[in-house]
């Protein structure tokens, strides 16, 4: 049997790239065969990923596909799928609602409208769903799906062992940063991140400073909104929109953070607490979605967002050095259960499970 992985795209940095080729890895040290197929392969990969159409090559009703999911398919994806005699399984990333992309980006909209239409019904195209966390999966199941299991997100260190960039260093480190990372669109809720540290700013810590790190492509509207709210609020010399950053500049925002905040109000799983847990930066999180799973008991969750007791409940972090250091050790623990050891033995004992009822039928 091999074991391949298609997505539309794959590109450097975001987390369902990272997964595909985190899980090439491990599928291969398993012993599997196993290749990359996208709709529209990115040059930079380097032939690392192969155009879908090559798959015809490599079918067999022996073989598995796995099928990440993130924003829908094509109808020409779809049409692909349909043809093929080999097991699928679906990999659900999850998608956001789209009612938060309502005056922001029309096409995004409609892309995530439309693939949470298609998993009404593409339980019949494929044998099992796999999501990366239990709320991805209890989503399936309430779209009708059955044969559900859970693969999380692989955490690998090796892929952070790089230099932090000295410039952001020399500039931060030392200072008191709160820190929030992720793609700029309206369901991260960055507008909560920043009202509360505007009452940060004003009752704790004049100083502090607010780095905000992802990418704004295509959500230039809600940029927009967001750089005039910290100008209203006067914040203008004390927040940063940093946009997209290399490794290293990750790293470095890491290294030179106090807290890490999270308000969003969805997130399929929520890669960057783990980057929060294995870089020692405290986690402060609005417990929605799938966050609670992803921390399972560290952190400290808020369950309102009441802006100005948060902004104390970050003071009293900065200022109690034990019990800032018990959550730290608690959030270093919690990552390790996503390390590519682990998630090695949780993904060969779903493939042995998928096979064994492939087996019986």
């Amino acid at each position: 049997m091999q074991v391949h992985q298609f997505h539309p795209t794959v590109s450097f940095g975001d987390a369902v790239s990272n997964q595909i080729l985190s899980l090439q890895h491990l599928l291969r040290q398993l012993g599997y065969r196993s290749e990359i197929f996208c709709e529209q392969p990115p040059f930079q990969f380097e032939g690392r990923t192969r155009l879908m159409q090559e798959y015809f090559r490599y079918s067999s009703p022996e073989n598995l596909l796995l099928l990440h999911y993130s924003l829908g398919y094509s109808p020409q994806v779809l049409s692909w799928l349909d043809q093929l005699p080999d097991h699928k399984v679906l990999v659900y990333h999850n998608i956001t609602p789209y009612t938060y992309f309502v005056g922001v980006n029309e096409s995004y909209y409609e892309a995530a409208r439309a693939g949470r239409e298609q998993l009404k019904w593409m339980g019949a195209l494929v044998e099992a769903g796999w999501g990366v966390s239990g709320f991805n999966t209890r989503e399936l199941a309430e779209y009708g799906w059955t044969h559900l299991d859970v693969l999380p997100l692989v955490f690998d260190p090796a892929r952070y062992k790089t230099r932090p960039d000295p410039k952001v260093m020399r500039r931060w480190s030392g200072r008191v940063n709160i820190l929030f990372v992720g793609r700029v669109v309206p369901n991260k809720r960055f507008e909560d991140v920043i009202i509360t540290f505007y009452f940060f700013k004003r009752r704790v810590c004049s100083d502090a400073h607010l780095f905000l790190v992802g990418s704004a492509h295509g959500m230039e509207p809600y940029l927009e909104f967001l750089q005039a709210l910290v100008k209203r609020l006067g914040l203008s010399s004390s927040v940063l929109f940093t946009g997209h950053v290399s490794t290293s500049q990750l790293a470095a925002y890491y290294r030179c953070a106090s807290v890490f905040l999270c308000m969003s109000e969805h997130e399929g799983f929520g890669m960057p607490l783990l980057e929060s847990m294995y870089f020692g930066v405290p986690i402060i999180a609005y417990k929605a979605a799938a966050v609670p799973e992803t921390l399972d008991g560290c952190g400290v969750l808020v369950t309102e967002k009441n802006h100005a007791a948060i902004a104390e409940l970050i003071g009293l972090l900065l200022e109690d050095r034990t019990l800032r250091e018990r959550i730290v050790a608690r959030q270093r623990e919690r990552v390790k259960v996503f390390f590519p050891e682990q998630m090695r033995e949780r993904l060969a004992t779903l493939l042995q499970n998928l096979t064994s009822s492939w087996r019986v039928l």
